[in-house]
């Protein structure tokens, strides 16, 4: 059963919220501020969280920030208000999705059921990837490129894989550190993602100075490019 995270300083809200997804077939545990939703992540595994931002002492963003580093659970933001520009920082800091308190609870189960139906597919799509002339089959792990077979480590292969099952956000390199090394990042190590991303672009890109595949944001760290995203969201609407 899909486990929900509801976290919700307004028991009134909170209460309906969870009745909804109840009803619809999902288990869900409340919190009333980000602090306990934070201990609640370390002891379960969430399909999706359900946020508010106006929450006591820590805010939504806040919380989103410190899980950023450490899981991509989907997160669903329920709020009264939220700018176009608060959302696109939100966005960028890893919120899945918006929903106006206005609205059905309905609009918040909706929502889960597309972000996991899209997220579902894209790993199920994503078994193999074919870009140009490279193929790469994560189930055996293996990578052609011009029908020749070339050799990608582990960690190389599971960086690829952590970007291609989120393409549409952009990780730092304490992130990619974080889930692809299992450790905490420092400064000690950050060459280590260098090193990691220059390689594996000289192996998979047609002109690694110009990537196609792997691209850098600038001062933060790698995203796919946007070519390749479109090519994804092609192969989920088929």
């Amino acid at each position: 059963m899909d486990r929900i995270l509801l976290v919700e300083d307004n028991k009134v809200v909170s209460k309906t919220i969870e009745h909804h997804l109840i009803i619809h077939g999902f288990k869900v545990d409340c919190v009333f501020n980000a602090e306990d939703g934070l201990v609640e992540v370390n002891k379960h595994k969430y399909t999706a969280i359900v946020l508010d931002l106006n929450l006591p002492k820590m805010s939504g963003y806040s919380f989103i920030q410190i899980l950023r580093k450490k899981s991509d659970i989907p997160i669903i933001i329920n709020t009264a208000h939220a700018s176009v520009k608060s959302r696109v920082k939100l966005i960028n800091v890893g919120a899945s999705d918006f929903i106006e308190k206005s609205m059905h609870p309905d609009e918040i189960v909706e929502s889960i059921k597309i972000i996991l139906e899209d997220r579902n597919k894209m790993k199920d799509k994503n078994k193999t990837f074919e870009f140009k002339d490279i193929v790469i089959d994560f189930t055996s792990r293996t990578v052609k490129k011009n029908d020749k077979t070339i050799d990608l480590t582990l960690k190389e292969i599971d960086i690829l894989k952590t970007l291609l099952d989120n393409p549409n956000r952009a990780f730092s390199k304490k992130q990619i550190y974080l889930v692809v090394w299992g450790e905490e990042y420092s400064e000690f190590v950050d060459n280590t993602i260098n090193v990691h991303i220059k390689r594996l672009r000289n192996k998979i890109e047609e002109t690694p100075k110009k990537p196609e595949i792997i691209e850098t944001v600038y001062a933060y760290g790698y995203r796919l490019g946007e070519s390749v995203v479109d090519m994804l969201q092609k192969r989920i609407e088929q």
